[in-house]
């Protein structure tokens, strides 16, 4: 898994600009948040932010105490704990609160709010609330969090800097797998397409491609489609590949791509699986073969 994360992480720095302010991440369409290129097991520290509301209760002299160094609302009233409040001392008795502000700052930082009915219950509204987590990477060096609650985040960047991110803007991936301590990528997964821009950054314009005759790199993109029982693999750096049954890996075949960049796989010699693993120099990616495109002819890629 280490020479993986050292492929991995090589590939994204040549591919990207070293910016601070972009981050190895995604969601998926269930939204789950993937960050991925990290060291097995590593902890990674994100801050979460997001709307919240807590109930507090007035005093007997109908005071709101409230310890906060985030901008928070009660009622229609939003108050910002940085303002310059005049500071005093929580009175003891309701009667030492006549000359006090409506809204004044304890001598303990706390932000008091008179006026409200004693012992009545209320709801402090943070609209950005933050909180830090520590989330620990599994062995194929990522992390997901599932069903992601907040509309932004503070993450680590591919330049070891911190950015915000919007999570509604992050890009929007099949997502990984990690099964006995081995990384599966989704068929055509890109690190270039896989990255985050933080909160009103925007990315310089990549050079336009350079048109290749041949299929030479690691990162190109594999094309699978199917005719009839034959599985097709097209778009795919030359070398040595290995074609299994996901449900019974025991029943594989290996094939030698050349500069055709495809090859073609008979999936009645691998008991017709609905599924398929293909690996080559530790990469692996699985295949539904439901989800495949039928396409007419089978092309020759010896």
């Amino acid at each position: 898994m280490n020479k993986l994360f050292t492929l991995l992480t090589i590939f994204i720095f040549l591919q990207l600009p070293a910016i601070a302010q972009q981050a190895t991440a995604f969601k998926d369409r269930n939204n789950s948040l993937f960050l991925y290129a990290l060291p097995p097991n590593q902890v990674v520290e994100i801050e979460i932010q997001k709307p919240l509301e807590k109930a507090v209760q007035a005093n007997s002299c109908g005071v709101i105490v409230v310890k906060s160094s985030e901008t928070f609302s009660v009622g229609n009233t939003t108050i910002t704990p940085n303002f310059n409040f005049n500071i005093r001392e929580l009175p003891k008795t309701c009667a030492e609160l006549v000359g006090y502000p409506q809204i004044f700052k304890t001598s303990t930082g706390a932000i008091a709010i008179g006026g409200k009915t004693a012992n009545a219950a209320y709801t402090v509204s943070y609209p950005n609330y933050k909180v830090k987590k520590q989330l620990t990477a599994n062995a194929c060096g990522f992390v997901q969090i599932r069903n992601f609650p907040a509309s932004f985040i503070n993450l680590p960047t591919i330049t070891a800097g911190r950015a915000d991110f919007a999570f509604s803007a992050l890009p929007i991936k099949e997502p990984l797998l990690c099964l006995k301590n081995t990384l599966y990528f989704p068929l055509g997964f890109s690190p270039r397409d896989a990255i985050a821009n933080a909160v009103g950054f925007v990315p310089p314009v990549a050079p336009p491609p350079t048109i290749q005759t041949t299929v030479n790199s690691q990162t190109a993109q594999p094309v699978a489609a199917k005719s009839g029982n034959y599985l097709i693999v097209s778009s795919i750096p030359p070398g040595t590949y290995a074609v299994s049954n996901a449900a019974n890996p025991s029943l594989s075949k290996t094939y030698t791509v050349g500069i055709k960049a495809c090859l073609v796989s008979d999936r009645t010699h691998l008991g017709s699986p609905n599924s398929f693993l293909i690996s080559r120099q530790g990469l692996t990616f699985p295949i539904v073969w439901n989800a495949l495109q039928q396409v007419a002819s089978v092309p020759s890629c010896n």
